[in-house]
């Protein structure tokens, strides 16, 4: 009889749900669908803008240039490099030619005056500091140089705009302006992007999709009362088998699982207290109970071996008396505060044991509540200082060089890649040194290898006092070192700290297998000057490394900007 309540039941309610899953399934095209629309138009609307202002843009420049009167809402373009820029007519009346870019700036300002749209011409090498791209601007033409045609976005916010952006090629006319920056012929030169308002789209949009979901929460409705009718009629008869038969079916339940939870409550509570307490006196690891104030009331050995505290010592004190001091309050609140959110927590966390020594333990806290009997904390703290330690002395093995204890090449590219990271973010210089030491090889040829390896120690030392804290100094391997300058304020900064070490590597070095005397090359790059990657300031240190090596030595040398040499300095 149940079975076939069941099924009397599962067909409507099988029915409703296929209904409700395909209404679903359209409202959500026609949620997607009004994106889709509101996206087209916005795109047409940037898209007509840029093809207008190109169109202009290429009348001007086939013109070769217009001239217009001087005026203060037009006054001569100071970016404009022309022979002709400004002619005065016969009857004394100032012209000054306008050329593509400064049309658009002029359209531009009508445009935003009388439809509150922003147009700007843009270029990752801009003539005009006012046309270098804001960071959305830059990244569509990249995009632009891999290929991409257009890019339009909606970007959300008080004031919602669509930003269209298509790129500008370098036309026959155009050469006469760009041809010195080094474009040719159909090259991306730009862009112009469009921004327009774009809370009238969105309105429309939500509109939309407000009339959509009433429509489909109607037709959802009307679906529903249908299905409703249709079994209404054998409500009552169905109600009163299904009561009759939940009635007995409870009856039974009830009465079985009130004697199953009984024995089962039983038999786990005996096999719990064993438990526990077997566990708790016999575990590796420490295990601490404490009141809600955070007070001990209960330890186990493990927990004496690991801090020295016995139980009597701590035994109503607070838990606070482990803290080793390396953590701030708010680590702790942090700690509590997941406790309470989720009734656990883990981490690693340094403590101080009963001697003052500093060790740390992976620390597990969980709350135990039960009803009618006090909160508990139970933390369970598994020593792993050793393994700590060792971790940290594979790291330092990893990236150290084992003679001198200064970064190795590793460690020395990735504080590089660093470097270059915080300088393109912080628009902050740094300098980069290849230092390669003069003479080495006879010191190990005349006083042994011994003798080297003291000396190239030495050396670290003296560079390491040549630099400041926040610098770093590097042995690539063999007699080169290098060293990245960071933050630095000047040429003559960098110059100083160069003509510093030059000095120091040049005084006698006083070995235990004698004296000996070397001098050191170095070579210097500066960010961004010689570079904006890593292999292009290696390379302009190196080819400044080796101009000094090939000519006085115990000297530096800055790479040159562009084509021009600079000599080197001792």
């Amino acid at each position: 009889m149940l079975g076939g309540l069941a099924r009397f039941w599962t067909r409507p309610a099988v029915l409703f749900v296929i209904v409700a899953l395909g209404l679903l399934g359209s409202f959500g095209l026609d949620w997607v669908q009004a994106d889709a629309a509101m996206g087209s138009v916005a795109r047409e609307r940037g898209a007509a803008l840029f093809r207008l202002i190109e169109l202009t843009r290429n009348w001007n420049a086939g013109h070769g240039g217009v001239y217009v009167p001087v005026t203060p809402t037009t006054p001569p373009n100071p970016w404009l490099e022309h022979p002709r820029r400004d002619l005065r007519t016969d009857d004394g009346r100032a012209l000054t030619m306008v050329n593509p870019a400064y049309m658009t700036r002029q359209i531009v300002e009508i445009a935003q005056q009388a439809e509150g749209i922003q147009l700007h011409i843009t270029s990752l090498k801009p003539i005009r500091p006012a046309n270098a791209p804001d960071a959305w601007e830059a990244s569509a033409l990249k995009r632009f140089e891999a290929g991409t045609a257009e890019v339009i976005e909606l970007i959300p916010g008080e004031s919602p705009v669509h930003r269209y952006m298509a790129p500008l090629r370098i036309r026959e006319p155009c050469l006469q302006c760009h041809a010195k920056q080094g474009y040719a012929l159909g090259q991306i030169r730009g862009g112009i992007s469009v921004t327009m308002p774009a809370s009238q789209l969105l309105e429309i949009r939500t509109s939309d999709r407000i009339r959509s979901a009433a429509v489909h929460l109607l037709t959802l409705a009307i679906a529903a009362a249908l299905l409703h009718l249709l079994f209404m009629r054998n409500r009552s008869h169905v109600a009163v088998l299904e009561a009759l038969a939940a009635d007995q079916e409870q009856v039974i339940h009830d009465r079985t699982r009130d004697l199953s939870l009984a024995n089962q409550e039983l038999e786990r509570q005996l096999a719990d207290r064993e438990l526990a307490a077997a566990v708790f006196e016999n575990a590796g690891e420490a295990i601490i109970v404490t009141d809600k104030a955070g007070n001990f009331v209960e330890v186990n050995p493990a927990f004496t071996t690991m801090t020295g505290y016995t139980a009597d010592d701590v035994l109503g004190r607070p838990v606070s008396i482990l803290k080793s001091g390396r953590h701030p309050p708010e680590f702790y609140a942090a700690m509590w505060q997941g406790v309470k959110e989720n009734n656990s927590w883990q981490g690693e966390v340094w403590n101080r044991r009963k001697d003052g020594e500093i060790f740390v333990v992976r620390l597990s806290i969980t709350r135990v509540a039960r009803i009618g009997q006090a909160v508990r904390y139970v933390a369970t703290l598994t020593d792993i200082t050793h393994s700590k330690e060792l971790e940290e002395d594979l790291r330092h093995r990893a990236y150290h060089d084992p003679l001198t204890d200064l970064p190795n090449r590793a460690l020395f590219t990735d504080r590089l890649r660093v470097a270059i990271l915080q300088g393109e973010r912080h628009g902050r210089g740094f300098a980069l040194c290849f230092i390669d030491l003069d003479s080495f090889k006879p010191i190990n040829d005349t006083l042994g290898h011994a003798a080297g390896d003291e000396l190239l120690v030495e050396t670290a030392r003296r560079l390491r006092l040549g630099v400041r804290a926040a610098d770093t100094v590097a042995r690539l391997g063999g007699d080169e070192f290098a060293a990245i300058l960071s933050e630095v304020g000047s040429r003559r900064e960098v110059e100083e700290v160069a003509e510093r070490i030059v000095a120091d590597l040049a005084r006698p070095f006083i070995l235990q297998a004698g004296t000996a005397s070397i001098s050191c090359s170095i070579g210097i790059a500066l960010f961004p000057e010689h570079g904006r990657d890593s292999d292009s300031l290696q390379r302009s240190a190196d080819k400044a490394l080796y101009a000094v090596k090939d000519s006085t030595r115990n000297a530096y040398r800055i790479a040159p900007d562009g084509a021009s040499e600079s000599a080197p300095s001792p």
